[in-house]
């Protein structure tokens, strides 16, 4: 079983928040020993703003997924987040949007992650950073 694989059936196994069912997604791929993931958030009319974008707090929400996720493929535990910012670069053309994110830092305590959101047109509309608490075993 590849590494992508291995996280989907852990995914599979996991009971999921109810929060969860906002933001749903496909896992395209994840590397276990460098903390990388790569996922896919199908089109959620719901996030349309005014302008016809994702609206902010929504790709926020999609890239905490990220974050959350990265975390895990890499520690293989769910780590909450404590801190988390974001930077808007451009709109994030409604549709399928695509979320990378990567482990910078994973320490005793605390790991440190980022994460970008490209929109349904392929342009990059968000860059996160995180920092996320490790819980003891």
């Amino acid at each position: 079983m590849n590494d992508t694989e291995t996280i989907r059936a852990d995914l599979a196994g996991t009971p999921k928040p109810v929060c969860a069912d906002l933001t749903p997604f496909r896992l395209v791929s994840a590397d276990i020993a460098r903390g990388i993931v790569r996922v896919e958030f199908g089109e959620q009319p719901a996030f349309r703003n005014h302008f016809g974008h994702v609206q902010g707090g929504f790709a926020v929400a999609m890239l905490d997924v990220v974050l959350s996720l990265a975390a895990y493929v890499k520690l293989r535990q769910w780590c909450p987040t404590v801190e988390i910012k974001s930077t808007f670069l451009a709109p994030a053309k409604l549709g399928t949007c695509i979320g990378e994110g990567s482990v910078l830092k994973a320490g005793k305590s605390l790991v440190f992650v980022e994460a970008r959101l490209w929109g349904a047109d392929s342009q990059l509309a968000v860059h996160a950073t995180a920092t996320a608490m490790v819980r003891p075993a």
